[in-house]
């Protein structure tokens, strides 16, 4: 949790509110449900028969729009005076001391002091190579948060926070370390010069935990603001994802597997929740209230956001750029969405595609969209290239509803590397599949075009094409193609296949 300490200007009333999707150490928990499944693996069942080319129609399924957050509608002048933006500079502040360290009381209770740089940790645990690397792992995340949010690390380089590490919350009472002002909480608070952590049984989500609220201390005193609720929270969890090996500290990285992030389970609950129905899109992210994070949910959704927001080519530049106002919370999230204006329909596709296909290892890039300009259909024939290292790919061609098309596809490629290449055409392996085809089979969508967003994208259904298949237009469209394949292996993959296009008289 963090608790805001300081004005914000826009008169906006800031509520405490970050935890964790997991559950405490004591007593000794079972993992949540978010937790006991792993990302599906690719699924193998024997080859179906033969079976006459599937006929792939256009046509494209509606939503209705999201509601408007409301907590951003300012309104377009909210920057217009001078006076306003300097008062919102982002910039450092005196955070209010939560409590003053007696060494005696600190003896009486059995608590011991760890020393780095950027933290004081003081803890009732045993000295352990995982407790006592602590400092080190925080004092690693400094850099990398005055990188990012453009904080000078040099001018700044006394800024230290203390850190409560507990298995007892009463040790620390009774030593003066945990003030009356504390709310309850489940596993993690900020407030002040002070973070508070309940130990937990996973070395993973410890480290996680102390980023995350590190992450909310380093936000709130030197930028002195940290934005909106799913901002807040949405990159404490960004930063709190990080891979740690050998002295090295890598934050803001896409989890590989469910085994490298025990405890964590962003990915499970936005697979359990897209299977159930209930996936949510960016704007209704972006209107997620404080006082949802007492549960799990808004955790995953928040830094699903953030990571593929910080991630993708069309939103990476707007989206950190937002640092510089950090100390909004009303008019925030509306600002961002202006600034990203052209590109949002894209974005919000890539969305669909990322939340309906989320994995461990979900490689950002390799799965973005390309798009490609139409031009009309012309002569008789028209061909295409698809590379097989990336996920859906417009061919550039627009069809009309004049006619029908005949599509084939040619080609030898890798869709495989486990040290034997493992070789493919169009067809896929039958030896190995995934969601239901074979592994490497050419698989393709028609999306309306002009397409601006405002429905569910057809990308998300994968029509089989293999070696041929016809396609009926409906209305003008445009085919997209790429090879059957989990969004986290793309990148062993290597070759191109061949695309024929024909039309032909409609029956």
């Amino acid at each position: 949790m963090v608790r805001y300490l300081v004005l914000v200007i826009v008169g906006a009333l800031l509520l405490p509110g970050c935890g964790s999707s997991e559950p405490a150490a004591k007593p000794a928990p079972q993992a949540p449900p978010a937790q006991t499944t792993q990302a599906k693996p690719a699924e193998s069942k024997p080859p179906e028969p033969e079976k006459e080319p599937p006929k792939m129609r256009s046509g494209n399924a509606t939503f209705s729009k999201p509601p408007s957050d409301g907590a951003d509608a300012l309104g377009p002048n909210f920057f217009s005076g001078e006076g306003l933006r300097e008062r919102l500079k982002v910039g450092r502040i005196e955070p209010e001391v939560q409590f003053e360290v007696d060494p005696a009381k600190l003896e009486a209770n059995g608590i011991r002091t760890i020393e780095g740089t950027h933290v004081t940790i003081y803890t009732d645990l045993p000295s352990s190579p995982e407790i006592d690397e602590l400092p080190k792992v925080f004092d690693a995340a400094y850099p990398q948060w005055c990188e990012y949010f453009r904080v000078d690390p040099v001018a700044n380089n006394d800024w230290k926070i203390k850190a409560v590490l507990m298995s007892n919350k009463q040790t620390f009472k009774n030593a003066g370390l945990f003030p009356d002002s504390l709310p309850e909480f489940l596993h993690g608070y900020y407030q002040g010069d002070a973070v508070w952590l309940l130990d937990q049984p996973s070395d993973y989500y410890r480290r996680h935990l102390l980023i995350h609220e590190g992450t909310h201390a380093f936000m709130m005193i030197l930028l002195g603001g940290a934005g909106p609720p799913w901002y807040m929270e949405g990159m404490a969890e960004h930063f709190g994802t990080h891979s740690w090996e050998n002295g090295q500290l890598e934050t803001r990285v896409m989890p590989p597997s469910k085994d490298a992030t025990p405890m964590w389970g962003r990915i499970k609950i936005i697979q359990d929740e897209v299977a159930g129905g209930s996936a949510l899109s960016l704007t209704r992210i972006m209107g997620t209230p404080q006082q949802s994070f007492l549960q799990n949910r808004p955790y995953a959704w928040c830094w699903g956001a953030c990571a593929y927001l910080d991630n993708h080519s069309l939103s990476q530049e707007a989206f950190r750029d937002m640092v510089t106002q950090v100390r909004l919370t009303g008019g925030f999230s509306e600002r961002l969405l202006n600034e990203l204006g052209d590109v949002m329909p894209q974005l919000a596709e890539s969305w669909e595609l990322f939340v309906t296909n989320a994995e461990y290892g979900y490689d950002w890039q390799r799965n973005e969209v390309v798009y490609r300009d139409p031009v009309p259909f012309t002569g008789e024939v028209m061909t295409a290239e698809i590379n097989t290292d990336r996920g859906w790919q417009s061919t550039g061609i627009l069809l009309d509803t004049d006619s029908n098309f005949q599509i084939s596809a040619s080609g030898e490629y890798v869709i495989r590397n486990d040290g034997q290449a493992w070789k493919c055409e169009p067809n896929g392996v039958t030896i190995h599949y995934y969601k239901g085809k074979p592994l490497g089979q050419l698989v393709g969508a028609l999306r309306g075009e002009p397409w601006r967003g405002g429905a569910i994208t057809p990308l998300v259904t994968a029509n089989e094409v293999g070696l041929g298949t016809n396609l009926y237009p409906e209305a003008p469209c445009v085919l997209f193609l790429k090879v059957n394949e989990s969004p986290d292996q793309l990148g062993d993959n290597l070759g191109t296949i061949q695309v024929q296009i024909k039309r032909v008289e409609k029956q």
